[in-house]
C-alpha cells in the first residue's frame, strides 16, 4: 500500500512553540479538513519534526493549534529540556503553549524514560522541560534521589507528594519507606525534607550497618539536621532491643535515641 505524505508548517509538537516548524506526516490512509485545520490520519501514522517523533494506529493534528493525538500502540521521542525523552503507550495527548512548553497526557501502559530516570504508570501528565508531572495507577518511578511503588505520585518543581505508598527508597540513606503518604522536597537531586504518614514503617541501617526498623503514626526525615522524627505509638527495633514512645528522635549518623512521652524498651539478657 502507497503511504500517503503530508508535510506542512505546523506547530504540532515544536519545542520553540512560538515559532512555526516544519512537520511531516505519513499514514496508509489520511483526511484533511482545511476549514476546521484538522487532519486525521490512519494506519502506520508517523509524525516527525527537528525535535522528534511519535507512531501509532491513529492519529489526529491541528494545523492551527498545537495540538496532536496519537492512539494504539504509541511510541515516540523527542528533545526535553537537556535530555531525549522516550515514551510508550496506548494513548497520548500533546499540547504546546507559548512559553515552548509541552503537556504530554499518556494512558494506557505507560512507560517513559529519560536519562536514566524511567517512569511507568496507567496515566502520566508531563510537563516537558520542568520536572513537573503526575502520575496514576500502579505507579513505579527510579530518579537520581529515589525510587517509587505507590497508587499516585507527582512532582512540581522540588516537591514532590506520593499516596498509598508500598515503598519509597531513599538512596542516600539506603532508607525504605512505606505509609499512607510521602511528601518530601528535592535538592540537587538529593531528598532534603521527607514527612510520611500514616502505618508508617522505615527500614534502614544503622551507624555500624546493623538493619533498624522505625514505625509509627508520622515519621519527618530531615538531611540537614541527620534526624528522623516519629511520633503517634512511635517504635524502634534493632538487635533484638524494642524502644516504645509517644515521640522519638532518630540521630542517623550516631544512632543516639531520645524518646519523649512514657517512653519503655523490651530486650534481651544472657542468662
Amino acid at each position: 500500500m502507497k503511504k500517503i505524505v503530508f508535510t506542512a508548517v505546523l506547530l504540532l509538537f515544536s519545542a520553540a512553540a512560538a515559532i512555526a516548524a516544519l512537520n511531516t506526516l505519513v499514514a496508509d490512509s489520511m483526511n484533511y479538513d482545511p476549514n476546521a485545520g484538522l487532519i486525521s490520519a490512519m494506519g502506520n501514522v508517523h509524525i516527525t519534526n527537528p525535535d522528534g517523533e511519535v507512531f501509532g494506529d491513529f492519529g489526529i493534528g491541528s494545523v492551527d493549534v498545537n495540538h496532536l493525538e496519537m492512539h494504539g500502540s504509541v511510541r515516540g521521542h523527542y528533545r526535553d529540556g537537556g535530555g531525549v525523552l522516550d515514551f510508550s503507550c496506548e494513548s497520548v495527548v500533546i499540547v504546546g503553549h507559548e512559553n515552548a512548553e509541552r503537556v504530554i497526557t499518556a494512558t494506557g501502559d505507560v512507560d517513559l524514560a529519560r536519562g536514566g530516570d524511567t517512569l511507568s504508570a496507567d496515566t502520566v501528565v508531563w510537563h516537558s522541560g520542568a520536572e513537573i508531572y503526575s502520575a496514576s495507577g500502579d505507579v513505579l518511578g527510579d530518579f537520581t534521589a529515589y525510587s517509587i511503588d505507590a497508587d499516585d505520585v507527582s512532582r512540581d518543581a522540588a516537591a514532590f507528594s506520593a499516596r498509598n505508598v508500598r515503598r519509597f527508597y531513599e538512596r542516600s540513606r539506603d532508607m525504605t519507606i512505606s505509609a499512607s503518604s510521602v511528601d518530601g522536597i528535592i535538592q540537587d537531586d538529593e531528598v532534603v525534607e521527607l514527612t510520611a504518614r500514616g502505618s508508617v514503617i522505615i527500614t534502614l541501617p544503622d551507624s555500624e550497618g546493623v538493619m533498624t526498623r522505625a514505625t509509627g503514626g508520622t515519621a519527618i526525615y530531615s538531611q540537614a539536621r541527620g534526624t528522623v522524627v516519629l511520633s503517634g505509638s512511635a517504635a524502634i527495633t534493632q538487635a533484638g532491643r524494642e524502644l516504645n514512645s509517644e515521640d522519638i528522635v532518630y540521630f542517623l549518623d550516631t544512632g543516639q535515641i531520645n524518646a519523649h512521652g512514657s517512653p519503655s524498651i523490651v530486650f534481651e539478657m544472657n542468662r
